[in-house]
């Protein structure tokens, strides 16, 4: 036998390794098993493991491959190149050394396979030896010898004929023609296998008939009608299959959903009335759109969902999950659903339904457990918008349902429809929050009536009411589904745009807020003891009252008149003209004083040294006071005679108050407070005082001491000298006042002090006020101690400067120092942005030798994609566009490369500053439409009156609906394909 008797035998392109081994076999008149027994002898014993069945397919070690080789007189390399499992595994024996034969079966562990075409392996062969070959989805038919190759498990396999239903030989010219023209084809072939599966899966609705049809012309005259239903799936859903993965791979119809969608990602696919028509019209079944409408979930509503959401996020991810098929929406294998095939007329055995791949009988248990606590929740509240952090009977049921929310393109389609039944709004495309407000809406509008938006909502709560506004002015940008929920609620388009927003009750909040000031005045004897944090019985009374004293000053907002009328009357001082720290000062001193002299001529004595004090300052500024307060004064026994005569407290008790604070200098003449005027006003007369006497005229006041030059008070020029004094030697040692903000000199806080400066200094700049006298200091220490620029590109360039003086080399235009470095990198961008920059920063540059033409020349050695930015403008100023061609070169530069590798690098990781140039130059250099069509485009529009450019332009017209927004401005503004399409529209 090892001489090879027998002849040759010749391999078949893809089969199977097993059914090569079965042809050998069959020449040499033996069977299978004894060939094999041959093939993995090892001293007398077979060194083979699995069992040898009709769909089996075997591996080979390196030993056991040259015996085969021997026996079928056909070189190794050849055998490895038509046998796609030939080296595809090195098994391990049980036998130790030697040839070695592992036999396996099923879908999972061996690739799809089929049986080779009778008439092509006889006309290979030239005998009738059936065979068996790997075989991909556009494989299955032989369009010569009209076949279907189908796969059927535990057997070599079936050719169906396909006499009698010639749109599946038309339906794989068209799916050879996708491979060729669409990378994606192969992908957008799987998701319509599982679409059209799904389909086959479900109860066929009345009007399907050419499945029926189809089923029925292709079964065998001995196949039993359910098992052949089983079986015959791929055969009779195949051109459908084909049809559909066309319109999954077009362009068009993704930028149709992406604009049909308004931004939203759709809940169901009546949302998509675009891929509804399409799909009814490629398919050839009207009542499809409607059929569809309403479903939610599955592998069609997947990819819509998917693809939405690339277009939003257009990152790699996205991108890749718009082909992925998740195992619950895979067919599910013919092992698993095929019964045994009848024999000699016997009726099939059902094969027992297997669990689903790829879930657990944990998962499952898991989801029963949590669709019985939701039903609990569901029964209670009538719905399942619950929050994330919810626990209802100590079940986590809020993080259950979001973790099911976010795995729901990957549910099985049975746990998905229990939860739809149960609450249709389970997986909303908005937020929880959102739809339990929606709720408590609807169940306000059923228990008080309509919501009456027109008249603010005037039945609701404040929060709800205002959240029921919001919907109404954000009406135009919710999802369709949120707008039929509110119309259902009685807002709609035109009741939404009559809607006004909900008002607080500010006449009833008035007159509670009023009710707290009378009590805290009855209780206080008035008002100027509230501060803005006082909390009279649970009331922020302060909060209230600083607000009406904005109000009341202010000149955007007055106080309405009753509102303030009934302040006065409730304290006549309840908002004066000066500070109200004397007011509460003067009620202090007046509640001590009661009942008692006052004794001014001899330092308030009897008093307590606040009081005192503050008796004897309002006596020493009297003259300076508002009238007002000079009324106020006299009511506790302060007139003007009594303030000249008035004596300071004796200075011992203060100092057995405060034995370790030194005495303070004595306090300058107090200014009046801030006033409509600075001048001294006449008293105004109002309805509760008194007729006061004549005040007369008061003393001269001595001369003032002359003011520092330095524009500071004197008490605080030791302060800002020894700050000075920190600044010029933080300058000596470093050469610059860039100080940043944390830093401190020897203790001192240096930078603090220089950015208050700043911030004064700049303060003034925009109160339109020269600069302060004592700034000029600083600036004879630094010019440029503030900036008009950030500090940290002023410390930098100090960096850069030093550099230079410590005799380091610095050549920008040489890339020194590199850009690797952080000097380095702050000196490229720098010459990056020079003709942005502030003509100071430019001077300064200029110092370190860094003029225009240097940051052009470092900026072209750093960033080599100036260069090619500056050929794309040159081009796009000859020609107008920036549609290159792969192949241009422009003065030996590859533009045309160099652009499509800017494309792929903007569309996988984002905008790069190569690409924000581009869109500079051409807005369209990177569409999200095929290149294809871009140039095209501009062809036609520069030769606009040629017989191709009115043919482009008439097919632009019939596809016009399936274009990209941006595309059909491009065509409406070069008057290319205006108006609606004149046809038919096309895929």
């Amino acid at each position: 036998m090892a001489e090879g008797a027998a002849g040759r035998v010749m391999p078949l392109r893809g089969e199977l390794t097993l059914s090569f081994v079965a042809r050998i076999a069959d020449r040499y008149h033996l069977s299978i098993r004894e060939l094999l027994t041959a093939v993995t002898e090892v001293d007398g014993l077979q060194n083979l493991t699995g069992m040898v069945y009709p769909d089996s397919e075997i591996h080979l070690n390196a030993q056991a491959r040259a015996r085969v080789s021997v026996l079928a007189h056909v070189p190794l390399h050849v055998l490895e190149r038509a046998l796609p499992a030939w080296t595809r595994e090195e098994p391990s024996g049980k036998y130790g050394a030697g040839p070695v034969g592992r036999l396996l079966r099923g879908e999972e562990a061996v690739e799809a396979w089929g049986p080779a075409c009778p008439g092509c392996t006889a006309a290979r062969t030239g005998r009738l030896v059936p065979a068996r070959r790997y075989l991909a989805p556009e494989q299955r038919v032989c369009a010569r010898h009209q076949y279907w190759l189908m796969y059927l498990p535990g057997t070599s396999g079936l050719p169906v004929s396909l006499a009698s239903c010639p749109e599946v030989i038309e339906a794989h010219q068209r799916h050879v023609r996708l491979l060729r023209r669409s990378l994606a084809a192969a992908q957008a072939f799987e998701v319509a296998r599982a679409v059209t599966g799904s389909w086959w899966e479900q109860q066929w609705p009345v009007e399907e008939r050419l499945w029926s049809a189809r089923l029925e012309a292709t079964r065998p005259a001995d196949a039993d009608p359910g098992w052949w239903k089983v079986a015959a799936r791929d055969l009779v859903t195949y051109p459908e299959t084909v049809a559909l993965a066309r319109l999954l791979a077009s362009r068009p119809l993704q930028q149709l959903l992406v604009h049909q969608s308004h931004g939203h990602l759709p809940y169901r696919l009546g949302e998509l009335p675009g891929l509804l028509a399409e799909l009814a019209d490629q398919l050839g079944r009207p009542w499809l759109a409607h059929h569809l409408a309403t479903v939610t979930h599955g592998p069609l509503f997947t990819w819509a969902h998917s693809c939405v959401r690339a277009q939003a996020a257009s990152d790699p991810a996205a991108q890749k999950a718009l082909w992925a098929v998740h195992s619950a929406h895979r067919p599910r294998p013919l092992s698993d659903r095929l019964p045994h095939p009848p024999a000699s007329g016997a009726p099939p055995v059902p094969r027992h339904a297997k669990r689903l791949r790829g879930h657990s009988l944990q998962a499952e248990r898991a989801f029963t457990q949590g669709l019985a606590h939701a039903r609990a929740y569901h029964e209670e509240h009538g719905h399942l918008a619950v929050p994330k952090e919810d626990t209802p009977g100590g079940h986590p049921l809020g993080q259950w349902l979001a973790n099911t929310r976010a795995r729901h393109s990957r549910m099985p389609a049975h746990q998905a429809a229990a939860l739809t039944a149960l609450y249709p709004w389970w997986n909303a495309p908005w937020s929880t929050l959102w739809q339990r407000t929606w709720h408590q809406a609807r169940t306000h509008a059923q228990t008080y009536g309509p919501l009456e938006p027109a008249r603010g909502f005037p039945t609701t709560s404040y929060s709800l009411g205002e959240w029921l506004h919001l919907q109404c002015t954000r009406y135009s940008a919710l999802h369709p589904e949120q707008q039929r929920l509110l119309a259902e609620i009685g807002i709609d388009t035109h009741t939404a745009a009559a809607a006004r927003p909900r008002r607080r009750n500010l006449k009833a909040g008035a007159e509670e807020a009023l009710a707290h000031a009378r009590a805290y005045a009855a209780e206080h004897g008035g008002l100027a003891s509230v501060t803005s944090a006082t909390v009279h019985e649970g009331f922020r009374l302060g909060q209230w009252l600083a607000n009406q004293r904005n109000y009341q000053r202010g000149k955007h907002r007055p106080l309405p008149a009753g509102r303030a009328q009934a302040l006065h009357d409730i304290d006549p001082w309840w908002c004066p003209p000066w500070n109200l720290k004397w007011q509460r000062s003067y009620h202090r001193a007046r509640d001590t004083a009661a009942g008692q002299p006052l004794h001014p001529e001899h330092g308030f004595d009897g008093l307590d040294d606040t009081t005192a004090r503050w008796l004897h300052a309002q006596c020493r500024t009297y003259d300076q006071l508002h009238p007002d307060q000079q009324h106020l004064l006299a009511g506790i026994g302060i007139t003007p005679e009594t303030a000249r005569t008035a004596q300071a407290p004796p200075p011992g008790a203060k100092a057995r108050r405060e034995p370790a604070t030194p005495p303070a200098p004595k306090p300058t003449p107090r200014k009046a407070p801030r006033a409509p005027s600075a001048r001294p006003q006449r008293a105004r007369p109002t309805a509760t005082a008194p007729t006061r006497p004549p005040v007369r005229p008061a003393p001269q006041p001595a001369p003032k001491a002359p003011r520092s030059r330095l524009g500071h008070r004197p008490d605080l020029k030791a302060g800002f000298e020894e700050a000075l004094a920190h600044a010029r030697a933080y300058a000596a040692e470093h050469g610059h006042l860039a100080v940043p903000r944390a830093a401190r000199h020897d203790g001192y806080p240096l930078g603090a002090w220089l950015s208050s400066q700043r911030n004064r200094a700049k303060q003034r700049a925009r109160a339109q006020l020269p600069p302060s006298p004592h700034l000029q200091e600083l600036a004879a220490i630094d010019p440029w101690w503030n900036p008009p620029w950030d500090l940290h590109w002023q410390r930098n360039y100090h960096r850069a400067h030093a550099h230079i003086e410590a005799g380091n080399p610095f050549d920008p235009a040489a890339l020194i120092p590199s850009p690797a470095t952080a000097l380095g990198t702050w000196t490229t961008r720098a010459c990056l942005r020079y003709h942005l920059l502030h003509p100071g920063q430019q001077q300064l540059l200029n110092a370190l030798g860094i003029t225009s033409d240097i940051a052009h020349a470092r900026t072209r050695r750093a960033h080599p994609w100036h260069t090619a930015v500056e050929h794309a403008k040159a081009f796009a100023d000859h020609n107008g566009h920036l549609a290159v061609p792969h192949n241009i070169v422009r003065d030996g530069f590859p533009l045309g490369r160099w652009l499509i590798k800017q494309r792929y690098r903007t569309r996988k990781t984002g905008p790069t500053p190569a690409a924000r140039a581009l869109t500079a130059i051409a807005p369209y250099w990177n569409p999200p439409w095929g290149m294809t069509w871009q140039l095209a485009y501009h062809h036609a529009h520069t030769n606009p009156r040629t017989p191709a450019t009115r043919r482009w332009s008439q097919k632009q017209r019939r596809a016009w609906h399936l274009l990209h927004p941006h595309q059909q401005q491009l065509l409406n503004a070069a008057a290319l394909a205006e108006g609606p399409p004149v046809g038919p529209p096309r895929s």
